[in-house]
């Protein structure tokens, strides 16, 4: 069973959203039943706005890191470097990721627990784009590619126990699409190491699965802090 529940959120010039973020990454902490241990950390990778003075509002439920990497890849990996804990046994340790453009569901970090104590290494979250941001047809075509059958990785909704997280080479240092580096290198682990992170017998867990419950509500502009990422995708649906 997972003893303890961290959140890692990469924010970059994200002052004006990243307050809203917070709040309600709180507010599904103290939704968490039973005694697990939590810690939230934010990374504030290259920022030149008021992030910090944001971040620090919070006082100490907030960890700040600060960075120079203009790299979410690089910023998301230290996040989690600040979050590894030797007093918790690394199969017994989870962390949940999201974004600083972002609000999680009061049950989030309820279904990343019902994830976690499943058996899987990685849980994948739906994420949905604030339709205010959006113009109507950009909006439908969203939908249309979301609700397609190929699988979704967004780093705004997404798990991972730490052990598998650590034996995959944690995310990458790239400047977007770590996201899907990460859950691409667990799935690619080799097959005689998966022993070591408890996947055994005839019928293991899944390495990777769904998460369950409302989507994590993000921005939908399409001139996002990275070249790719979410805004990315909506960029080419404007397109």
């Amino acid at each position: 069973m997972i003893e303890r529940i961290d959140v890692v959120v990469p924010a970059r010039n994200e002052g004006e959203l990243l307050g809203t973020c917070l709040e309600s990454v709180l507010v599904a902490v103290d939704a968490l039943p039973g005694r697990i241990r939590t810690r939230i950390v934010v990374v504030l990778d290259d920022c030149t706005d008021g992030s910090v003075d944001v971040a620090r509002s919070f006082g100490p439920r907030i960890r700040v890191v600060q960075t120079a990497f203009a790299n979410v890849g690089r910023a998301r990996a230290a996040g989690v470097e600040e979050l590894l804990d030797s007093s918790v046994p690394r199969r017994r340790h989870w962390i949940a990721s999201t974004d600083a453009d972002s609000v999680v569901p009061r049950t989030w970090l309820r279904e990343h627990r019902k994830a976690a104590d499943s058996g899987a290494l990685v849980a994948l979250g739906r994420v949905l784009p604030r339709a205010a941001d959006l113009d109507g047809d950009v909006l439908r075509a969203w939908h249309d590619a979301h609700l397609a059958p190929e699988r979704h990785v967004y780093g705004a909704n997404l798990g991972v126990r730490v052990d598998a997280y650590l034996l995959a080479g944690g995310f990458p240092p790239l400047a977007s699409g770590e996201d899907e580096g990460l859950v691409a290198a667990v799935e690619a682990l080799d097959p005689g190491l998966l022993p070591m992170l408890g996947v055994v017998g005839e019928a293991p867990p899944p390495l990777v699965t769904d998460l369950g419950g409302a989507p994590v509500d993000t921005s939908g502009r399409t001139d996002g802090r990275t070249a790719g990422g979410f805004a990315g995708f909506l960029r080419r649906l404007v397109d």
